[in-house]
């Protein structure tokens, strides 16, 4: 009896029906079968092995294949990968647009753009609401994989290290003594993974002066924390040491380091004419109970108005002027898409090495847990996020404006990303 090894006898049988379809076609053969007995004879060894294959219609035919087994096997897997594929891909389209549109109408977002893909090409699109595929959103927190990706690229180019310190990169913090004493110990890679001792978040806009002397009043009034905290303050310290190494404003380093060398295509921290933009919330309700609940005081709110191409975010819109290591990138799904698909073909050992844990659910800059099935990803406050996972060769980018109701929004977007996330992760596992 011979060998297959890994070529199953369902992938045979499908390359068989492939040959007898030919023969059907086939000028010589003018009669249909009904059922066929193929001797598979594998021609370097001479041994034989019997498939019986029911088609269709009424005559019964017998023939035998001689060819080598492994020939069989390559032809036959192709055969059945390219199949299955289809199979795949027609079902994660399904899947998606019922998940997108099952969880729009429960309430938890008005519109939605959702993009799967793999390494090569996108496998599904869906939209819901006012969205189009080509719609851009605030996409929030993704910014920071944004900022990630550009302190990896700069690493590349010698212009930083993981291991170095924050006040070696951004010595006006050094004349600090407060800074100095919190940030003394402080390297990239602490940033990266949110294990730098820094506070989640402060509200910037509530105090007057510049960068340096806001984050020492931030510092002053939080206590340091232990362990891995999320926290927006490493990545508007990396967004400030990204603009030192690379000598320009961090919206051109965006262009620069990320977008034209990746052709990312509609990305940007200001949103360019003509852009169909995908409105956000109505005003920051949201951080103002946050300073409510921190009894700081800030006069200075938006109107509870939609807002449409300004970043939702707080510090990102009223510190920043919208353009901050931590918020206020504005994106299609297709530009995260492609920022994903080279995480997933890239052999570079510090973007490999990103997607992994290093600290309790972080990686470098990206998030991991089981919201992200064998892999990584990252979410945004606006009700955006990305998965992706190079064990199974997929990735997903969904795009909501979850905030974007009049009242509060009390659904959990990670409700939607934990279906559709699983429901890929399964469905890819079928091949």
């Amino acid at each position: 009896m011979v060998t297959f090894f890994y070529l199953k006898k369902s992938c045979v049988l499908s390359f068989i029906y492939w040959i007898l379809s030919l023969f059907e076609k086939s000028l010589w053969l003018h009669y249909p079968f009904h059922c066929v007995t193929v001797d598979l004879l594998d021609s370097s060894t001479k041994k034989t092995r019997h498939f019986a294959c029911c088609y269709e219609q009424k005559f019964v035919f017998r023939f035998t294949l001689s060819v080598p087994i492994f020939t069989l096997a390559r032809l036959g897997r192709v055969w059945y990968d390219s199949r299955m594929k289809q199979h795949v891909v027609s079902k994660l389209s399904r899947s998606v647009l019922s998940l997108t549109r099952e969880y729009r109408e429960r309430g938890y977002f008005p519109s939605a753009s959702v993009r799967i893909f793999d390494r090569d090409q996108t496998l599904a699109v869906a939209v819901a609401g006012d969205a189009k595929p080509e719609s851009v959103f605030d996409v929030a927190s993704l910014t920071k994989i944004a900022t990630a990706s550009q302190v990896f690229f700069l690493i590349g180019q010698n212009a930083l290290s993981l291991d170095g310190l924050v006040l070696n990169h951004l010595p006006e913090l050094s004349g600090d003594a407060l800074l100095r004493e919190r940030l003394g110990t402080v390297t990239l890679k602490k940033l990266l993974t949110h294990t730098s001792g820094l506070a989640d978040w402060y509200p910037f806009y509530a105090e007057s002066g510049n960068f340096v002397n806001v984050l020492h009043i931030a510092l002053a009034r939080c206590e340091p924390v232990k362990g891995a905290v999320y926290s927006d303050l490493n990545f508007m310290l990396l967004g400030k040491v990204i603009e030192r190494a690379a000598g320009i404003p961090l919206e051109k380093c965006l262009q620069t380091l990320l977008v034209d060398p990746l052709g990312l295509c509609n990305m940007a921290y200001i949103p360019a004419p003509g852009w169909d933009i995908i409105p956000s919330c109505y005003g920051n309700p949201i951080e103002e109970e946050m300073c409510a609940q921190r009894c700081i005081s800030f006069t200075g709110w938006r109107n509870h108005e939609p807002v449409c191409g300004e970043a939702n975010d707080g510090n990102a819109f009223y510190f920043f002027n919208g353009v901050a290591g931590s918020a206020g990138i504005f994106a299609e799904p297709l530009a995260y898409q492609r920022l994903c698909q080279y995480y997933l073909n890239t052999d570079s050992p510090l973007f490999v090495k990103a997607q992994l844990e290093h600290a309790p659910t972080r990686g470098l800059g990206f998030q991991v847990g089981e919201l992200y099935p064998y892999g990584c990803g990252h979410t945004g406050f606006t009700g955006t996020s990305i998965y992706l996972s190079r064990k199974l060769n997929i990735g997903v980018v969904a795009f909501t404006n979850r905030l974007f109701y009049k009242e509060p929004n009390l659904n959990s977007t990670n409700d939607f990303r934990h279906a559709l996330h699983s429901a890929v992760a399964a469905i890819v596992q079928e091949i």
